[in-house]
């Protein structure tokens, strides 16, 4: 899942937009516009991420690396991402959003152009890097500009608009690039979001015109608000349940295709059928995060566990192995917005930061459920005994979630 920054965050409403002279508001471009441009930037952020759990067969053969050396990508890149998100969000809160976004918008560029030209598995591994420094805090400016340049009236509306760039990215960008990778080679997916990542960056440069807020949000007070037990349980439950399903996600193009004997192609479209399952899931978890989200979480930690134990069992026949795929992305893309939920109950003061540091743990889960998974399988164990190891750390989650006091501040 996963999810590393996860869709459905709604950052804290910013003031509305000073009155804009006749003038300017005609050159103000079309909201619509606005929005699909900052819905392309997440897209292409979640597709840079997912789309290497779909390369690691061909990156492994071409660099002549055994698969667990190839999953410390995976690894590598959501540690960075837990360390630099809150760090560089931080950095450039006091910027402007519109320039913050293009000066992310460029390293990410940087960083997928020199992942395209990587001549062995250290270099591609920095150029992983330095694209993983942008990755929260450019998810995050997204949300918090497409609150800005919309009406009071319709700003949950673009939140769900823009942060559905995420789950798109699972459902069309991640399976596309994994077929373009292994049809014309994993260079060619690198290239790709390097040249989509350039036209959208013209399009921010273009279209996206926030207002000026008039005032920073002041770092000290962000940081002073993520102080507490509220935040450190909802974040440590985070880590557990994201640590679980990348201890199997890592490594589920060749589960599909060793276990259960899917083909290149196959594999694909069940990539494709585990996001259109998440693309369900995150409505139902929408639903449930505003109807009864601590007993919602407590209920779907266990049913991710279960579904993940079951995956040992159906992962052997090529039919029971389709089905649940499609349901783990389900259950996963409910459990984000009910984490991303409790998150921001839980730090109503620093919403901003909230955002970052939740896409942190996000993260530090992935990284450690990839390590997880690597070293397991370095140990002698099978790729078919990875998902009742991850339903042991995702019942860890559960544990947690439903024996610690639950977060009780109003959502803002």
């Amino acid at each position: 899942m996963a999810p590393s920054t996860p869709p459905g965050t709604v950052p804290h409403p910013t003031p509305a937009p000073p009155v804009q002279p006749p003038n300017s508001r005609r050159s103000q471009p079309h909201p619509a516009a606005v929005l699909a441009t900052l819905t392309a930037c997440v897209f292409l952020v979640g597709t840079s991420e997912w789309v290497m759990v779909g390369l690691l067969p061909g990156l492994a053969a071409e660099l002549r690396q055994p698969l667990p050396a190839v999953g410390s990508l995976v690894t590598w890149y959501a540690l960075v991402v837990t360390v630099a998100g809150p760090v560089v969000t931080v950095a450039v809160l006091r910027l402007p959003r519109r320039r913050a976004l293009l000066a992310l918008l460029g390293l990410f560029i940087a960083g997928n152009a020199a992942a395209a030209l990587a001549d062995g598995l250290g270099t591609l591994a920095a150029a992983r890097m330095a694209t993983a420094l942008t990755h929260s805090t450019a998810f995050a400016t997204a949300l918090v500009i497409a609150v800005s340049t919309t009406p009071a009236a319709h700003r949950g509306r673009a939140i769900a608009v823009v942060a559905a760039g995420w789950n798109l990215a699972t459902v069309l960008g991640a399976p596309l690039g994994t077929w373009i990778g292994g049809r014309y080679g994993w260079r060619a997916t690198f290239w790709g979001i390097t040249v989509l990542s350039a036209l959208v960056l013209l399009a921010v440069a273009t279209l996206v015109r926030p207002p000026d807020p008039g005032t920073r949000p002041a770092p000290r007070a962000e940081v002073r608000a993520l102080l507490g037990r509220g935040p450190a349980r909802v974040l440590a439950v985070t880590v557990l349940a994201q640590a679980g399903l990348f201890t199997v996600h890592t490594y589920i193009s060749p589960l599909l295709g060793d276990v259960s004997g899917f083909s290149a192609n196959a594999v694909t479209l069940l990539l494709a059928a585990f996001g259109a399952g998440a693309l369900l899931g995150n409505v139902l978890g929408g639903r449930l995060a505003d109807r009864a989200p601590e007993r919602a979480l407590r209920t779907t930690l266990f049913v991710l566990a279960a579904v993940l134990a079951s995956l040992t069992l159906t992962s052997h026949t090529r039919p029971t192995a389709a089905l649940t795929v499609p349901l783990l992305g389900l259950v996963t893309a409910v459990l984000i917005p009910l984490l991303q939920e409790r998150a921001l109950a839980a730090a109503p003061g620093a919403p901003t930061l909230i955002t970052a540091v939740t896409a942190s743990a996000f993260n530090l889960g992935t990284a450690g459920g990839s390590a997880l998974g690597g070293q397991a399988l370095g140990s002698g164990l099978g790729l078919h005994d990875l998902p009742w190891l991850g339903a042991l750390v995702v019942t860890a989650a559960a544990a947690l979630a439903a024996f610690t006091r639950p977060t009780t501040h109003p959502t803002s």
